[in-house]
């Protein structure tokens, strides 16, 4: 039986990068980070999660693109059902797409008949608004 990688591989398909997001009180700046850094970096791939640490008036969601099964990418224990975390080792300034302003994000979920909507819509809405800024860029 062939596996899903063959199977993906055969009809001609590419895997899809994982989306991952992460949110920041204010810009990121590149030069106050070490490129050798040992440490990894939380991200998680539900960006309404991201925006609620982006809570800050210059705050920013990073958007990543990485490989499938990037050896430096690995899922982590998080106890929040709704959102998976990941452990980002070492640099990722190579895979980031995006530094999106929250305000800009925050206007999307505040909308009327999404305000009140749950928080998977909440990061469906998101996850379409930021694919579509991503295109006209």
């Amino acid at each position: 039986m062939a596996s899903v990688d063959e199977v993906g591989a055969l009809a001609g398909m590419t895997p899809k990068p994982l989306r991952l997001y992460r949110g920041l009180t204010r810009p990121y700046a590149p030069g106050h980070v070490q490129p050798a850094r040992v440490g990894g970096i939380d991200f998680t791939d539900c960006p309404f999660t991201a925006l609620r640490y982006a809570a800050s008036p210059r705050g920013v969601v990073l958007v990543l693109d990485v490989p499938p099964g990037h050896q430096r990418v690995r899922e982590e224990l998080w106890m929040v059902s709704s959102a998976k975390r990941f452990m980002f080792w070492g640099a990722f300034e190579e895979f980031l797409v995006a530094e999106l302003p929250a305000k800009e994000l925050r206007a999307h979920v505040r909308c009327k008949g999404v305000v009140a909507a749950s928080d998977e819509y909440k990061a469906a809405v998101l996850r379409r608004a930021i694919m579509e800024r991503l295109s006209r860029s």
